[in-house]
């Protein structure tokens, strides 16, 4: 099994180049934050970035993973308001990576949103290489959309407009303890959907000659 996460390129948050801030910043600058004035809470900050993604030829995904989706739904639910205000994605980011222990990592063309017990390798097995490739040539998504989303909203969409097939099926007993999925993409090819949604799904995948099987991380 191999991983793999985007391209190499790493960017921390907060480190800015000698030119000032990087092109993905400035890019992420740029988008306005949806909800307008309404403070950036728990409950909202994922899917008001997910949201305000727009297109670009920077930062193509954003992929927010489990630890961060566990700990804003979950674990800190209760907990007092964060009460942060935003009018744009980068402020949003940088008000909440402050205020918490999320953390934002830039690995080209994909921004992770994730804390520090994430995985930011996806884990994969190519079985047919002749696939895999055909797979990285190809973008049949433009738009990819999911917040807070079971495998069994995930699949159809997946299975729908890539090829080869995706699996497991949605109501699989092997698909119950995937990770609630959020990714927001532009333009990704076919194989950096996979990618993205191994990531946010906390899953590994298996590329065949026809088709492409997920199944539950099994290491870090």
């Amino acid at each position: 099994m191999r991983t793999w996460a985007c391209l190499p390129a790493i960017l921390w948050l907060g480190v800015l180049t000698a030119f000032g801030q990087a092109a993905w910043q400035e890019t992420l600058a740029r988008m306005p934050l949806p909800g307008g004035t309404n403070p950036v809470e728990r409950n909202n900050v994922i899917r008001r970035l997910l949201e305000g993604l727009q297109s670009n030829d920077v930062v193509k995904a954003i992929v927010v993973l489990p630890a961060v989706s566990d700990d804003l739904y979950l674990i800190n639910r209760d907990k007092s308001a964060l009460n942060l205000r935003a009018t744009n994605l980068w402020q949003a980011i940088v008000a909440l990576t402050n205020a918490t222990e999320t953390r934002a990592t830039f690995r080209s063309p994909c921004l992770l949103i994730h804390r520090d017990d994430d995985a930011l390798d996806a884990q994969f097995t190519v079985k047919d290489a002749a696939a895999a490739q055909r797979l990285k040539s190809v973008s049949r998504l433009p738009r990819t959309l999911f917040s807070d989303a079971h495998w069994e909203k995930v699949r159809p969409v997946l299975n729908k407009a890539l090829h080869p097939g995706i699996h497991p099926w949605g109501t699989s007993p092997g698909a119950w303890h995937f990770a609630r999925h959020n990714l927001a993409a532009w333009g990704l090819s076919d194989w950096e959907i996979l990618v993205a949604v191994s990531l946010t799904g906390k899953t590994a995948f298996t590329v065949e000659k026809r088709r492409v099987t997920f199944e539950e991380r099994s290491v870090r």
